[in-house]
């Protein structure tokens, strides 16, 4: 039958036999409720479920007064097993044969507490080994219920007296198996919240390991682009401004760069969609783009946003495109030099054969005319030079490297291009006339070690350079110069022409880049930086727009440069 264990207390206070022997049975019942209070209090001081087993047993033993007691529990798949044993001689695996069992199984079964008085008088238990063996008199069984679920089965009893257990007895323990049932329960309640607790903050800082070790920027942003969260990633990467619960606005970093993640912000929130764009923040490339968040419990839309440094890649994407440009060149200037020796050859061939047709003749020559003779045998030399230095970029070969007096090089250069087919001719070397002037400023005793014919190559390509910036300046001024700077030999060369604006000048050594228009092939600056790198020289460029530009190669002087690879 099902009971309601306080109705049932009331009963068992109101009911007696007389005045006196009512009485008696309320001062029972009111000590025996105050203990049940006591113990109930007792078991519930620590919320374990061992511990409430164990307390709930010995309260059970000292209410009832039984010898022994045991706390059977129902598992999942409705087997049970023995928890606590009290008053044992035996260690708890024997508990199996000490109890009964078939008492155990009835209140598992039928869910209702049993009581037996007098088990050997009274039952058929008395021939069960374990009722024999342990001489049980008395026995108590009560199923630990909790919101209708089984939890297990109190059991008690006593070996020396038939009729210890009452009626007010069995109340009295199955109200308080009831409670302790409910305390129980709790307590596994109580422990799983503490699990899942724990787990959630393992969760919890699994995920804050996760986000703080990755190398991106992670930034959680409201709908109205509070930061919700921010890994120091992220803050080291928008400037160390970025704060919890503040906008994105006050993050520190270049308003332009707040500007595009907000209007990106604003595109995602009403397509849902963002691509990876990039940014320019403190010498820094950073690619950005946003992702979605499923909605938390206070329902509010968040938007995650990741930023990535890819400076680094960027570089190495520019150097794959520099290379790419080089071995584009490099495939270019061997075709160019295959296609101007073939031409070559034939030109030479012939001035060599017209000087001796004129010698075999006796034919005498004016001094001019020999000397145009000796300078177009000497600039078919030289392209000549040039064109197997255009093969040398496809199939690169050692310089002939030597010693070199840089004043008498420079001075070979600028006769060359004085000539009546140079690029100096109509330059004059006094500065008061009008027109352009040449100004030659080279100290002696300038030694280097270099390949002579690169060396001029460079030398050329800069003079040329400078000439085509002052074309169309009337008083323009050329100065070449070159001393000596602590340890290196400084060659510059310096004109007044229209100079090169800031943002341009940064690619002025990149192969086909050229200020010139469809008049420049973009390969002269490269040969000079492919020249400087073959010869450890340090390469500088300044200029200014309408002012001049000043090209400067810097090279080891000789003794320091023995001095350094001996």
């Amino acid at each position: 039958m099902s009971l309601d264990f306080f109705d049932d207390l009331n009963d068992l206070a109101h009911d007696s036999g007389g005045a006196e022997g009512s009485s008696l049975h309320s001062d029972s019942m009111a000590e025996s409720l105050s203990k049940l209070g006591s113990l109930i209090e007792d078991i519930n001081r620590d919320m374990t479920p061992e511990t409430i087993l164990d307390r709930a047993m010995s309260a059970a033993i000292e209410l009832t007064g039984a010898e022994r007691g045991f706390l059977v529990l129902v598992e999942s798949n409705d087997e049970w097993r023995f928890t606590v044993a009290r008053n044992m001689e035996d260690d708890i695996d024997d508990a199996e044969s000490a109890a009964s069992q078939t008492i155990i199984r009835r209140v598992i079964e039928g869910r209702q507490p049993i009581l037996i008085n007098d088990v050997i008088g009274a039952s058929d238990l008395g021939r069960q080994q374990s009722i024999a063996k342990m001489q049980v008199r008395s026995l108590m069984g009560a199923p630990l219920i909790s919101k209708g679920k089984l939890l297990g089965v109190a059991y008690v009893d006593t070996t020396k007296l038939a009729g210890v257990f009452d009626q007010t007895s069995l109340v009295l323990f199955e109200t308080f198996v009831h409670l302790a049932a409910v305390a129980l329960e709790n307590a596994r309640l109580y422990e799983v919240e503490k699990d899942s607790k724990a787990r959630f903050r393992d969760l919890q800082e699994y995920l804050a390991t996760i986000l703080h070790s990755q190398p991106h920027g992670v930034l959680i942003l409201d709908r109205e682009g509070m930061v919700d969260f921010a890994n120091p990633q992220a803050v080291d990467l928008l400037g160390g401004g970025v704060r919890i619960g503040a906008p994105l606005e006050r993050a520190g970093c270049d308003p332009s760069a707040i500007a595009k993640l907000r209007k990106a912000h604003e595109q995602f929130r009403h397509t849902g969609e963002s691509e990876r764009q990039t940014l320019t923040l403190r010498e820094r490339t950073l690619a950005y783009s946003f992702f979605r968040l499923q909605r938390s419990q206070d329902g509010r839309e968040r938007a995650g946003l990741n930023i990535e440094d890819i400076t680094s890649q960027k570089s190495l994407e520019l150097q794959l495109v520099e290379s790419e440009k080089r071995s584009t060149v490099n495939q270019l200037a061997g075709g160019i030099a295959h296609e101007i020796n073939n031409s070559l050859q034939p030109v030479k061939g012939r001035i060599e054969l017209l000087s001796m047709k004129l010698e075999r003749e006796g034919t005498e020559l004016s001094e001019p005319i020999r000397r145009d003779i000796e300078t177009i045998t000497a600039l078919t030399d030289r392209i000549e030079k040039i064109a197997r230095n255009l093969r040398h970029l496809t199939k690169p070969s050692v310089p002939d490297f030597r010693v070199i007096d840089m004043k008498q090089l420079l001075t070979s250069v600028v006769d060359m291009l004085e000539s009546t087919t140079g690029s100096l001719r109509g330059y004059s070397r006094s500065e008061q006339g009008s027109g352009s002037s040449l100004v030659l400023d080279l100290e002696e005793g300038l030694w280097v070690y270099g390949d002579p014919h690169g060396l001029e190559s460079a030398i050329i390509n800069m003079i040329i350079n400078s000439v085509h910036a002052m074309e169309n300046v009337e008083t323009g001024k050329l100065t070449i110069s070159a001393h000596l700077a602590g340890d290196r030999v400084c060659v510059c060369v310096a004109d007044t022409g229209v100079g090169i604006p800031a943002e341009k000048q940064p690619k002025i050594f990149e192969p086909y880049y050229s200020t010139k228009g469809d008049r420049g092939t973009g390969l002269g600056m490269s040969i000079v930086r492919n020249i400087a790198d073959v010869h450890s020289a340090e390469l500088a460029l300044e200029s200014e727009v309408n002012v001049g530009t000043r090209i400067t190669l810097s090279f080891p002087l000789y003794e320091e440069f023995m001095s350094s690879i001996r």
